[in-house]
């Protein structure tokens, strides 16, 4: 079974680094502000739920292995995943959306929270990817 989670964290590290290194400049650059924040909309609570589901799917695959650290970073990754799609993602949309309406405050809000949301994707990246490398070497 911890081949299974160590299968999903394989698979969430190829999701994030690609849409870190592919998706993300190429929507700004072959879309417009309006048509590029409709799409991203769309694209983070999906993403952030299938980081979820797969990082929860690990959790339970990993909680009989002999080392904890794979069951811990799993749990971590999936409640980062939640905080991202339930808390903060829905503010950021709210500060955006109120940046739009001439809201001024809200444009250092929207950045606090994107950057925390960032933060929070670079932290589960890096814990898949330890586990990648504790597993393999």
């Amino acid at each position: 079974m911890l081949q299974f989670g160590i299968f999903l964290h394989s698979l969430v590290v190829g999701f994030m680094i690609f849409f870190m290194v592919v998706v993300s400049p190429t929507i700004f650059k072959a879309l417009d502000e309006a048509n590029s924040g409709a799409f991203l909309r769309q694209l983070f609570p999906r993403m952030f739920l299938y980081g979820l589901i797969a990082m929860l799917l690990a959790f339970l695959t990993t909680l009989n292995s002999q080392l904890n650290i794979y069951w811990i970073i799993s749990a971590i990754s999936s409640i980062l995943f939640a905080i991202n799609l339930y808390i903060i993602t829905p503010k950021i949309n709210y500060h955006r959306d109120e940046v739009k309406l001439g809201n001024s405050l809200s444009e250092k809000k929207f950045k606090q929270f994107h950057l925390f949301s960032v933060a929070l994707f670079i932290l589960q990246l890096l814990g898949s990817l330890y586990l990648l490398l504790i597993y393999y070497y």
